[in-house]
């Protein structure tokens, strides 16, 4: 590498999906991610959000993490969440401009397979730009989960930025995004602030994406806003959840998360081991009679 590149390579082995492709963009990987639970305690999101997120991303939800500063930490917290995935979920790391999808050709169960792109953006070819993003929706319509950042300030941006030149992914693929997670950032010498400032679910409206806000925050040293009413009502609608299940399933993890918050339990490691416990645990039976799913 010449002094001064950039440090991303073109992969030597691109059917090797399981293996992380530049997934840190240009810096270099952190010596220990952050955990769902130090993002907690740092106060970048509260238990409640994170309990939703937990639920959802069980169901593969199909997220975007944004933010329009650099360092805003949507890497670190699209890492986290992917320890809510159920526990035999298939990672594929995208390989950015280099991406042939040549893994659709392979016999894989969709509905076990989580999509990761390290960023949606045309700044360097380790990210995901042209007609890779159109494939990437065109997977996600085949029931593949996703999940990806843009430098973005909401759904409205990430859908604009999407659907307009030179990407212009249709509206009816555009629905495929479930939730939009939007991130601000204050720097600061003694105390930096990274904060979630709106969660958003991506309704479909006629086979048009229609953002909904779930959660938000009016500047970034305010507290975030969001009801248990308005988390389970997306749960059950956006994801074909019992609405009894949901309104237990929320409580139960919100407690769960506490108890490892006020235990200091950190280690992405541990974090990751008491999910798995948690998972294993008896739970009301999902299926129900709400009729409002959308079988999503």
């Amino acid at each position: 590498m010449q002094s001064g590149s950039m440090p991303y390579h073109q992969p030597s082995t691109p059917r090797d999906y399981q293996q992380p492709f530049n997934w840190w963009g240009y810096r270099s990987s952190p010596e220990r991610p952050l955990s769902i639970t130090e993002l907690i305690a740092h106060k970048t999101l509260d238990e409640q959000l994170a309990a939703f997120l937990w639920i959802a991303m069980e169901q593969r939800a199909s997220l975007i993490v944004a933010a329009t500063p650099h360092e805003a930490g949507k890497t670190t917290m699209l890492t986290a969440l992917l320890d809510f995935l159920p526990e035999r979920t298939e990672l594929i790391y995208l390989r950015g401009w280099y991406e042939r999808f040549e893994f659709l050709q392979d016999e894989r169960d969709p509905a076990s397979t989580y999509l990761l792109s390290n960023e949606i953006s045309s700044h360097l070819p380790i990210y995901m730009w042209g007609r890779g993003v159109r494939k990437l929706f065109e997977a996600a319509g085949e029931g593949y989960g996703f999940g990806a950042t843009v430098h973005a300030g909401g759904a409205d941006e990430v859908l604009r930025m999407l659907a307009n030149y030179p990407l212009e992914v249709p509206d009816a693929l555009l629905t495929e995004i479930d939730l939009v997670l939007t991130l601000a950032y204050r720097p600061g010498v003694r105390n930096p602030q990274r904060r979630v400032m709106k969660l958003e679910v991506i309704d479909d409206a006629g086979g048009r994406p229609s953002p909904k806000t779930l959660a938000s925050r009016d500047v970034i040293g305010t507290e975030l806003h969001s009801s248990p009413g308005t988390l389970i009502n997306a749960l059950v609608r956006s994801f074909g959840l019992e609405r009894d299940y949901a309104t237990n399933e929320l409580a139960r993890r919100v407690s769960a998360l506490r108890r490892l918050v006020r235990s200091e339990t950190f280690d992405q490691v541990d974090v990751r081991r008491a999910i798995r416990r948690f998972q294993t645990e008896p739970a009301p039976s999902r299926t129900g009679t709400s009729g409002e799913s959308t079988g999503r």
